[in-house]
């Protein structure tokens, strides 16, 4: 399965507990996947348990998708979230900001990533989705996250043809990739 590619996904959320040092949780996902558009969006990911994010992300019932662009700034930023949960703010050309959900009972203020002003080159990150929880099941040492989509933040692109260079990014065979020429 690892010459398998898959999209990457940035998935960031907020531990809701109270003495939480650090409420903003995130981690590099590469399963990613849709599920069903109708009659509502689910997404799908997978999450190896134990996991911060995870717990995170189950307490709070709400979560940010950050689809990435395919470049190496954020191949780098996919890669920082890869080792286990993120909340660094050290991230060079990116900074956490907070998005409010408001479809919940109570509002909650989420952990959005974005490019910093003064490093902003384009659109690295195209589009984020908020979702919620729609439900869980364990499988073995992992965790099978379906969301509901509430919400799309970013431009969506029209309904064309894209290039290579406007797709996300990918990861196969442990290495992060630029999808490649159109073959039909």
């Amino acid at each position: 399965m690892r010459h398998v590619p898959h999209p990457v996904a940035i998935i960031t959320s907020t531990d809701p507990r109270n003495g939480s040092d650090s409420p903003a949780r995130g981690m590099t996902v590469s399963s990613f996947n849709t599920v069903s558009l109708s009659p509502s969006p689910i997404i799908s990911f997978n999450v190896r348990r134990p996991s911060e994010t995870l717990a995170a992300l189950l307490l709070s019932d709400r979560f940010l998708v950050h689809l990435l662009a395919p470049n190496l700034r954020t191949a780098a930023l996919a890669r920082a979230f890869s080792r286990g949960n993120n909340t660094r703010t050290e991230l060079e050309d990116f900074e956490f900001t907070q998005y409010l959900s408001e479809e919940g009972k109570v509002p909650l203020s989420l952990p959005l990533l974005r490019e910093k002003e003064e490093h902003a080159k384009g659109s690295d990150i195209p589009f984020v989705l908020e979702c919620k929880v729609h439900q869980q099941v364990q499988v073995n040492d992992h965790t099978v996250v379906l969301g509901q989509v509430l919400h799309t933040l970013g431009q969506i692109a029209e309904s064309r043809r894209s290039e290579a260079d406007e797709l996300c990014l990918t990861y196969a065979d442990t290495r992060f990739w630029r999808m490649g020429d159109q073959i039909d």
